[in-house]
């Protein structure tokens, strides 16, 4: 009895096409900007020297378009995990919303509001500590898990065309490492520059930036070298048609650290004081681990594409197989005059 081949991987039907694609990566960068803009604004609706609800009221309506933007990221994702995506989006929303009410009644000139039941201050600052720390963390697990998908067969680019993308997209990653550690080590070493200590933020931001475009473009990359239909030295152990776990999980880390740290940074650099929910060891945490992330990332994305030696190998053994069939061809022309 035979069994017929395993041809779902390489199925023209299945795969993020290109315009899903283009999508996920302006709903991410919708995401990305509105999630420090909300950031940003708490930090100022928080300062003493704010008398207004205008910070809070905006921050509002950047919590629903960051909420709406993350939705957006989950289309790609599997009916079931994507209604439970959006479940914990809303809720999470929700939640930041009300911190965002409670900020505008806190500056009212009404004191039987909800700024004076302590109960509800208490619970709310708990529940917002948790949104804080999980909302990157589930946005980051959804943007990895939408760009890993395959590239439909007929959309997959040539090696040479995924090579130079592969290489584009390790160069930022390390760029994005080198700025982030060149800033921390001249800080470390001298500690009297007020420069690196007015700019050095404002460096971090961006380097954090490149990193995480980088790393959304690393990871489509590796999964597009995973989609062509022959069999390439792609990275990691896993055959082609999936997308390696170990390049999941680095973009992962890459985005769950990356976001914090780029918020952390915008907003030292604005001139607002630190912010960071976990505090200084959850900076420290996020710095080393989006820049050992990116590094491992860097290096394996080098190899995510056929290389030179390869493709040659291919051409010869080509060339090789109609050379054998022209000669045995010949020989089947002379046979009969021989005889």
């Amino acid at each position: 009895m035979t069994t017929a081949p395993d041809t779902d991987s390489h199925n023209p039907r299945i795969g993020l096409d290109a315009r899903r694609m283009a999508i996920t990566i302006v709903a991410a960068a919708i995401f990305l900007v509105t999630w420090i803009g909300a950031g940003l604004l708490e930090v100022k609706a928080q300062d003493s020297y704010v008398s207004s609800p205008g910070p809070s009221l905006l921050r509002l309506a950047l919590i629903a378009v960051s909420g709406a933007a993350a939705i957006t990221i989950a289309r790609g994702l599997r009916p079931i995990p994507r209604s439970v995506f959006i479940v914990v989006t809303v809720f999470l929303c929700a939640v930041e919303a009300l911190k965002s009410i409670f900020t505008i009644d806190m500056l009212g000139t009404d004191a039987r509001g909800l700024a004076g039941n302590p109960a509800l201050t208490t619970a709310l600052g708990a529940v917002s500590f948790i949104v804080a720390v999980a909302f990157p963390i589930v946005v980051a697990l959804t943007l990895a898990a939408v760009t890993a998908q395959l590239v439909p067969v007929a959309e997959a680019a040539a090696p040479a065309v995924l090579r130079r993308r592969s290489r584009a997209a390790a160069i930022g990653l390390f760029a994005a490492t080198g700025i982030v550690l060149l800033v921390w080590l001249l800080r470390t070493i001298f500690v009297d520059a007020m420069f690196l200590f007015e700019y050095g933020d404002a460096v971090n931001a961006l380097g954090t930036a490149i990193g995480l475009v980088s790393a959304i473009a690393a990871l489509r990359v590796i999964a597009e070298s995973r989609s062509l239909p022959a069999d390439a030295p792609a990275v990691g152990a896993s055959p082609v048609g999936t997308t390696p776990r170990s390049a999941r999980t680095l973009a992962f880390v890459v985005i769950a650290c990356g976001l914090p740290l780029c918020l952390e940074s915008t907003i030292l650099a604005i001139g607002y004081p630190p912010a960071l929910t976990l505090g200084y060891p959850g900076w420290v945490v996020s710095m080393f681990g989006f820049v050992l992330g990116s590094l491992v990332l860097a290096v394996r994305t080098f190899n995510c594409a056929p290389t030179d030696d390869a493709q040659t190998r291919d051409e010869e053994s080509a060339l090789s197989g109609d050379e054998e069939s022209d000669k045995s061809h010949d020989r089947t022309i002379r046979r009969p005059a021989h005889d």
